[in-house]
């Protein structure tokens, strides 16, 4: 039935011209510049697996380094893994997974950092072992912040720590929610837990 006072055709011109605004709308808010935040708006993410002892805290929108020399096509994110159980954990670029609400996947962008070479059977060619996958790209950047800054891989051991940042191909452009999964694993590839942290971006 048309709208009251409004022809029939007219009525469908009009949904039709709704849902085109609608989507322009969409499409322009994903446009606009973002930050990535948690879901309840602040910059910080905390999850710990009591069972392991392994804890991780992520902070978005935290890089500290010179930006005037950072590539801009990345989501950086600080990550401070702390080891507080009786298993040596794996850090390894391949357990990482970033995938928006829609489930395009972006890629963790590695700048080669480790902190254990010598007696790692699994370290290859690299230097370190990549764990689950190796499905992430490399970053080459002429700042040396990037990969001095970057956590490294490599074997956590009871009691001790390690932070630094995690480089990704670029959510803000194309994203409004997106999940970052890390399967974390002991030195062995045993599994040990996945933890699992939203993500959103914020826009002006």
């Amino acid at each position: 039935m048309a709208e009251r006072g409004v022809p029939r055709y007219h009525s469908v011109v009009l949904r039709h011209l709704h849902s085109f605004v609608g989507a322009l709308v969409l499409v322009a808010s994903c446009a606009r510049p973002g930050v990535v935040v948690a879901p309840d708006g602040s910059h910080r993410l905390v999850a710990i697996d009591r069972p392991t002892g392994v804890s991780v805290v992520l902070t978005t929108e935290s890089w500290d380094g010179h930006p005037e020399l950072l590539p801009q096509d990345l989501t950086i994110v600080h990550a401070l893994v702390a080891n507080m159980g009786s298993t040596p954990v794996l850090l390894a670029p391949g357990d990482l997974e970033l995938h928006d609400d829609r489930g395009f996947r972006y890629e963790l962008l590695d700048p080669g950092a480790s902190f254990r070479l010598a007696d790692d059977p699994n370290a290859g060619l690299r230097g370190y072992d990549p764990g689950r996958s190796d499905d992430f790209g490399v970053i080459r950047a002429e700042n040396a912040d990037v990969a001095r800054a970057a956590l490294p891989w490599g074997v956590l051991y009871p009691g001790t720590q390690m932070r630094g940042f995690l480089y990704f191909q670029k959510i803000t452009d194309t994203a409004n929610r997106a999940k970052l999964v890390w399967h974390m694993q002991a030195a062995d590839h045993r599994p040990l837990a996945d933890f699992a942290f939203e993500l959103a971006v914020a826009r002006p």
